[in-house]
């Protein structure tokens, strides 16, 4: 007997059925991008339910909503030893969520800049999908984004360096699906993909190679790889 995919359909969360109804609408006030990310989105959550009855997908759905709060640090000078004449070890900012899947570390790169480093554990994210972090200094709001790739041990991670922020900024971690990204995000993809590392610029090389020509995501990809 073939699987009811409408009653899968209607055992997961009321944003599917919010996404298909935005993907599929005929109002001028829905623009091609989003609806396409929507329908992405839709399709992906769909076929998780269609496979587990709608609990991975509302476990995924669940964990993509979730967020993780970064407190900013102080970070002094650090002191060489009298004794070996060696610098100490740089401050290592580390903290895991469990319900999210991700541990986060923050640490100073030297030359004014801050090395990201992400790790996903878990089945709750997976190549491609988006760590983004949102910074708050103030009254100041910015987001850093970093694709996840899977490394030669296995482990799925992103890495980046920048100068976008520091220590002492207060943090939020969520994860983003991939296939959210849009015409919204183009400027902070462009910058992800200038401050990633080797395996992350090729990881973006990968979500670009996805996307259509034309794409607002892809032409900020390349304007990050140029």
């Amino acid at each position: 007997m073939a699987p009811d995919h409408d009653a899968d359909r209607l055992s997961l969360p009321v944003d599917i059925d919010v996404l298909i109804a935005f993907a599929e609408s005929g109002s001028p006030d829905v623009d091609a991008e989003s609806a396409a990310a929507g329908a992405r989105i839709a399709e992906r959550l769909l076929r998780l339910g269609a496979v587990s009855g709608g609990s991975a997908a509302v476990g995924a759905l669940g964990a993509r909503r979730a967020v993780m709060a970064i407190p900013g640090w102080t970070v002094q000078p650090l002191a060489a030893s009298s004794e070996s004449e060696t610098t100490a070890t740089p401050t290592v900012q580390k903290q895991r969520d469990r319900e999210l899947g991700i541990e986060f570390a923050r640490a100073p790169a030297g030359a004014e800049q801050t090395r990201i480093s992400v790790h996903s554990f878990g089945a709750r994210a997976a190549a491609g999908d988006i760590v983004r972090v949102a910074v708050r200094l103030g009254a100041e709001r910015s987001e850093l984004l970093v694709v996840l790739y899977t490394d030669d041990d296995g482990t799925l991670t992103g890495q980046v360096v920048t100068r976008a922020l520091t220590m002492a900024e207060d943090l939020e971690i969520s994860l983003l699906p991939g296939a959210a990204l849009g015409s919204t995000h183009t400027s902070a993809v462009t910058d992800a993909v200038r401050c990633s590392l080797t395996a992350g610029r090729n990881a973006w090389r990968r979500v670009a190679k996805g996307l259509p020509v034309g794409d607002p995501v892809r032409a900020a990809i390349v304007a990050g790889l140029s």
